[in-house]
């Protein structure tokens, strides 16, 4: 049955990146290893994003006209740092899981979180410093923090948040992905304007990605010293994978927005699910060899479920 889960999570991924299908491989993959951990109903969220990883890893989705390509300014350097103007109207409901409060450093996020009601609360900080009531929160889910100045501050700043036998989640990048960056590595061994235009493919994931890629032990190391250990961990996302993901649209990206976006919802909505039904089954196939769930320290992300050492 999980499996079947994966599926439609595979599918509800697909619908907001169906311009970059890559990333709903990514996100399936990371959210199946999330999921292998008990979640509470309630708990903190840090570096949510723009809130749909979260809302869709936890069985929601979002209506077909809706995606992240529909909000864009392709004149910025990061195109999604927009107003959200096209955005479903969410309604307040009861969820079986949900982030009590999110906290992230950027202010388009916080407004995207915002319009999806998913979480009861958001805080506009950065990671390294925010203030927060001490030994207060049952479960803490660490995920990809944009803007993350240093990872060693920012864990020192959440470990006295958890309560004495609380949980922190976090989604961490192990050694192996910095050999996996396509566009990063032809940044550095061409010139010219070939160089420009890897280094616009590459955009800061690199350096962005560096600063969350850490060896097994030195991540061990690093919780160690800010009193957390490691109860469950779960490896996953192939380095094979990680290179498919690194290119796949992104020479074309903005091209394929442009396309997508002269036509008026509904027929771009029809062309849009004409697109994801020729691509799901592709998708699928490098979802399945390429997500490689286990306990290797040989893939591209790592999940760990710490608790607080007393």
């Amino acid at each position: 049955m999980k499996n079947n889960f994966s599926l439609i999570r595979l599918w509800n991924y697909l619908n907001i990146y169906f311009l970059k299908p890559i990333d709903a491989v990514n996100d399936t993959i990371t959210s199946d290893l999330l999921l292998k951990f008990n979640w509470e109903k309630k708990y903190l969220e840090i570096g949510s994003g723009d809130g749909m990883f979260s809302y869709i890893m936890h069985g929601n989705s979002f209506p077909i006209w809706f995606d992240r390509y529909i909000n864009t300014n392709l004149k910025n350097k990061n195109i999604f740092e927009v107003n959200y103007d096209f955005f479903p109207k969410f309604k307040n409901r009861y969820y079986k899981i949900y982030p009590n409060i999110s906290i992230d450093s950027k202010k388009h996020h916080i407004n995207s979180i915002n319009k999806i009601k998913f979480s009861r609360k958001t805080i506009n900080a950065n990671y390294e410093q925010f203030k927060y009531k001490r030994e207060s929160e049952n479960l803490i889910f660490f995920y990809t923090p944009h803007g993350l100045k240093s990872y060693s501050k920012s864990i020192h700043n959440i470990s006295p948040i958890l309560k004495k036998k609380g949980r922190l989640l976090v989604l961490l990048n192990l050694e192996k992905v910095k050999e996996c960056f396509i566009c990063y590595n032809l940044k550095k061994k061409t010139k010219g304007k070939i160089k420009i235009f890897f280094s616009k493919l590459d955009n800061g994931r690199f350096n962005e990605t560096k600063k969350i890629s850490n060896t097994f032990n030195n991540w061990e190391r690093l919780f160690k010293k800010n009193q957390l250990k490691i109860k469950d961990y779960y490896t996953g996302l192939t380095p094979f994978t990680w290179r498919i993901y690194d290119i796949q649209t992104r020479p074309i990206l903005k091209i394929l927005i442009k396309f997508f976006n002269f036509f008026s919802i509904f027929p771009r909505t029809l062309l849009k699910l004409i697109w994801m039904i020729a691509l799901y089954p592709l998708i699928l196939i490098i979802y399945l060899l390429g997500s490689n769930l286990s306990k290797s320290k040989n893939n591209c992300y790592v999940a760990f479920e710490l608790n607080k050492n007393v």
